[in-house]
């Protein structure tokens, strides 16, 4: 088969290993993108839907559907602005707060397993190469 470039490497790795997340993530019912959004609002609580959308890099249209499902399954709640009623916020209730967690852990469980070589390692060593590609691009 060859030796790959080093680019697409890097690329195909990324790749996969978004595959990989995804897989374990849906064995917990939900999207990346649904763990992707339990996971902004545990670092910051009620932020509104326009704003959650531009965090993960989506339009409020995409996002809409995930928080709908989000909110069914009682991981999420919707609240209009006391200040602004055209902002909606939404907000991790503590089943979902408990879900992301969970899914979380999973997840780290699976790509711990699944390494070559011990985790801080290879932390490390992704972290000097992500470090160094974005030194390249300011």
């Amino acid at each position: 088969m060859g030796e790959q470039p080093l680019d697409r490497l890097l690329i195909a790795t990324g790749a996969t290993l978004a595959r990989f997340r995804q897989r374990v993530v849906a064995a917990h019912g939900l999207s990346a993108t649904a763990l992707d959004l339990l996971a902004a609002l545990s670092g910051e609580d009620g932020l509104p839907h326009r704003e959650l959308a531009g965090r993960l890099g989506l339009t409020p249209a995409t996002l809409t559907p995930v928080v709908d499902a989000l909110e069914r399954s009682g991981d999420v709640r919707r609240e209009r602005d006391a200040n602004d009623r055209r902002v909606v916020r939404v907000y991790l209730t503590d089943g979902g707060r408990l879900r992301r967690a969970t899914v979380a852990d999973q997840v780290d469980r699976a790509l711990r397993d699944t390494l070559p070589g011990d985790e801080p390692t290879v932390r490390r060593y992704l972290g000097e190469v992500l470090a160094a590609v974005e030194g390249r691009l300011t």
